[in-house]
């Protein structure tokens, strides 16, 4: 039996393909009919609802506040996370004169992004806890006259987690924009010299615009990975205080495992889905503006 290319080339792939739908499409269905459905544990009853879930969450006030925190968290974590990342990747970039630091920096600098979640966040406990680190410098320093806790304050909880995750997942991004600043050719910040360019006009029009499309990438991806984020929230604050720092993972986490509405649950998470594929949609057409 003699098969084409093309065919044989379907035949291959097929088994990893029905893997992923499997593991991915199939999950997906499930949620997305569960979502219509009452399904709260103890009573064990699996009933129709509808649209029902989807009204409930939409007429929660808890629920735009979870919209508004995650907001919050998102905006500020992108914008810290593609700052310092491109700030970091520009003073190691081998082409200016801390060059002869760089390959020590690096390893320093990416110490942050080896740490698991758990120990980062064991780590900034101890530090913010009352009667941690900063308070004990702070008081030395006169800058403080009572110990304060930081987790415990609706006005710095969330402020000190969107530091706490800069802090954690920076270096993933500057070595991801420094790797792109490395394939920028040299002729290019010649001919920028050779036209007057001045150092901000190089960095603007060349290293920028080269790199442009890597940063929408990376401001995307951490986009949806930053409202799917839960490890962080779940291991300091647990949401609190007053629901200051709880965001829609977290809340979809109550609602199926501490409410055991896994229906409304579900919904909720569909909207998570949605939120996430807008932003992916918008992306698209701002990468190919970008390309064009």
């Amino acid at each position: 039996m003699n098969l084409g290319r093309e065919a044989k080339g379907y035949i291959w792939v097929a088994p990893m393909t029905i893997v992923l739908l499997l593991t991915t499409l199939v999950p997906v269905v499930y949620i997305l009919g569960l979502g219509f459905f009452e399904n709260y544990l103890p009573t064990g009853r699996v009933i129709w609802a509808g649209l029902a879930n989807y009204r409930e969450t939409l007429s929660d006030p808890l629920f735009y506040k979870v919209l508004g925190n995650t907001a919050v968290y998102v905006i500020f974590s992108v914008l810290l996370h593609l700052a310092i990342g491109l700030f970091l990747a520009v003073f190691l970039d081998k082409r200016n004169r801390f060059a002869v630091l760089s390959s020590g920096l690096r390893v320093v600098f990416i110490i942050p992004w080896l740490l698991s979640w758990s120990v980062a966040s064991s780590i900034w406990l101890l530090i913010l806890n009352p009667s941690g680190v900063l308070n004990s410098i702070l008081i030395g320093l006169g800058l403080l006259e009572d110990k304060v806790a930081w987790f415990g304050s609706p006005d710095f909880a969330m402020v000190w987690i969107i530091l706490i995750t800069a802090w954690k997942a920076f270096p993933f991004y500057m070595m991801l924009i420094y790797a792109a600043l490395t394939t920028i050719p040299e002729e290019l910040y010649e001919s920028a010299s050779i036209d007057g360019a001045n150092l901000v006009q190089k960095f603007y029009y060349v290293s920028f615009q080269s790199i442009l499309p890597t940063m929408l990438t990376l401001g995307v991806l951490d986009i949806i990975w930053s409202i799917r984020q839960y490890d962080i929230f779940a291991l300091t604050t647990g949401g609190g205080p007053l629901d200051s720092t709880r965001t829609l993972s977290l809340h979809v986490y109550s609602t199926a495992f501490e409410n055991l509405r896994f229906g409304l649950a579900s919904s909720q998470g569909i909207m998570i889905m949605l939120i996430s594929s807008l932003i992916s949609v918008f992306y698209i057409r701002l990468y190919s503006r970008a390309e064009g």
